[in-house]
């Protein structure tokens, strides 16, 4: 069954066919229904690809994420899927498995170069219209990824060349609130546990973390920094080092999740208790903060609102050729549970 034979069976033109299918042209919303029923009877599927030569265009987006076990990856892809379909497109995804191959050095990704421009070729004989990159880790990928031909949108991750469009969230005002929420809480010695020193999102989190607490009257000096490089064991090493301290912090700031709970569970296992002893607050919302006792209050970044608006913004991209925000910041959410305490006010 082609486009032909429907018309004949609907009584009109190759064109309202046409019409019909794509939402477009002059034609009666009744007679379109009809066409529609004929189409659906009758099992017929438009031709992608021959669509595709005569508009130029595919209807298909690729997603090129950097590692599909990444925490952070399947809710943006949800997200891109949700906007993809509504929209009328198709996506392809390419998972470049970068994990195994670089393990906790992310500058490795560069020795890989042969993996992403595999997934390019890809791409490139499935006619994408345009592509979304999710990376594993949020940071500058502009030396990383090729000249592109088409649109390219970055999700979780940054051009510091301003070349390409980014779908991003941020870091220091939600920092700002988990200080300020602290500090609501009476707490005035506090203390953090940094990402690795490279990291821009670790170095806002800490420029925010700050910033809260001086516009809450806590001295800088008094907030006790600990090394850490976003894995469980350096929120251990944290508390080993923690617990060698004279004056403690009664609550910890980790700049994310993996580091918190390996903070907490360095510290229930020293027999303290949770928020009693030590207050502690991750990032991330991760799967791992349903399972902690007591619940870790932590901050939500909005992956799949991520995901979506980077669809969105990939498909005006493709429509217009240009857009009028290079960079989208979304905010994130915390999210308040039960391991940090209010101090006794003296």
């Amino acid at each position: 069954m082609n486009m032909k034979e429907i018309a004949e069976l609907a009584g009109v033109s190759v064109a309202a066919v046409s019409y019909a299918l794509n939402g477009t042209g002059n034609i009666s919303e009744k007679k379109r229904k009809e066409i529609l029923e004929i189409v659906k009877k009758e099992g017929y599927s438009p031709n992608r690809i021959a669509k595709s030569l005569r508009t130029k265009k595919s209807s298909t987006i690729g997603i090129m994420v950097e590692d599909i076990t990444s925490f952070q990856t399947p809710r943006i892809l949800n997200g891109i899927n949700e906007y993809a379909e509504k929209n009328g497109y198709t996506v392809i995804l390419n998972n470049l498995g970068l994990l195994k191959k670089i393990g906790k050095n992310i500058d490795a990704v560069c020795e890989h170069r042969d993996i992403l421009k595999k997934g390019m070729e890809l791409f490139e004989k499935a006619q994408v219209d345009g592509i979304v990159y999710a990376s594993h880790h949020d940071r500058d990928v502009s030396s990383l990824l090729p000249q592109f031909h088409i649109p390219v949108v970055l999700a979780y991750c940054y051009d510091m060349t301003h070349q390409n469009y980014c779908v991003t969230y941020d870091n220091t005002d939600i920092s700002k609130e988990i200080a300020k929420y602290l500090a609501g809480h009476h707490h005035k010695d506090v203390g953090i546990i940094c990402g690795a020193d490279s990291s821009r999102p670790a170095q806002k989190r800490y420029s925010g973390y700050i910033e809260g607490l001086e516009e809450c009257g806590i001295d800088p000096e008094r907030v006790w920094s600990f090394t850490g490089d976003w894995e469980f064991e350096s929120g251990e090493a944290a508390y080993r080092q923690y617990k060698r301290l004279r004056v403690k912090p009664t609550a910890v700031f980790a700049m994310n999740d993996l580091m918190a709970v390996g903070f907490m569970d360095a510290a229930l296992n020293d027999g303290k208790k949770i928020p009693e002893d030590i207050s502690i607050v991750g990032f991330d919302n991760r799967q791992e903060c349903r399972f902690t006792r007591p619940r870790l209050t932590t901050v939500d970044i909005p992956l799949e609102q991520m995901g979506k608006e980077s669809a969105k913004l990939l498909l005006n991209l493709i429509k217009d050729g240009e857009a009028d925000d290079r960079k989208i910041i979304l905010p994130c959410n915390f999210v308040e549970k039960e391991s940090v305490a209010t101090i006794e006010s003296k």
